[in-house]
Formats: structure tokens, C-alpha cells, sequence
């Protein structure tokens, strides 16, 4: 279990991101400001900062939003490097 914990520490800060996400995109030279959206939203689908995200939620949990890596549905390319992958 700790070589689990080892890599996935080793990954994360490869990727510039924690494991728990986060609303702003890594400092890196592209990196735009991600912002979630409001409390109140009740769309399947949010695009903030050229990211785009998905709804999901449990039933007696808090809605999370999920990065979409291939938002061809929506219209749009590839998730770009600097996004969350979760909010």
C-alpha cells in the first residue's frame, strides 16, 4: 500500500497537480484560471477556462465535477494540459 501512495505522490507532482484537484490550473506558460461553477448549476456539462466538465453525483453526496478529456460532444478538442481534472 505505501509503494501505491509512493507513485501516486511521484505522478501527481509530475503532472503539476494534488490528488484532490483543485479550481486553479498549475503555473505552467498556458495556464489559465479554472473556476467551478456556482452552487447553484444544474447543467450535465461546464466549461470554465477551456476545460470542460461533467456532473456526477451520488445519491446523499456532494455534486463533483469531473474533467472531460475528449469533449468531441461538446464541440470542442482535447482537454488541455493545465486543467484540474476534478473540481
Amino acid at each position: 500500500m505505501k509503494r501505491l501512495d509512493v507513485m501516486a505522490a511521484v505522478l501527481s507532482a509530475g503532472l503539476g497537480i494534488g490528488l484532490a484537484g483543485g479550481a486553479l490550473a498549475f503555473g505552467g506558460s498556458g495556464a489559465k484560471q479554472v473556476t467551478a461553477p456556482p452552487p447553484d448549476y444544474l447543467g450535465q456539462w461546464y466549461i470554465s477556462g477551456g476545460c470542460s466538465y461533467s456532473r456526477a453525483q451520488a445519491p446523499g453526496y456532494p455534486v463533483h465535477w469531473v474533467l472531460i478529456l475528449n469533449p468531441h460532444h461538446l464541440g470542442q478538442g482535447p482537454a488541455p494540459k493545465y486543467c484540474p481534472y476534478r473540481l
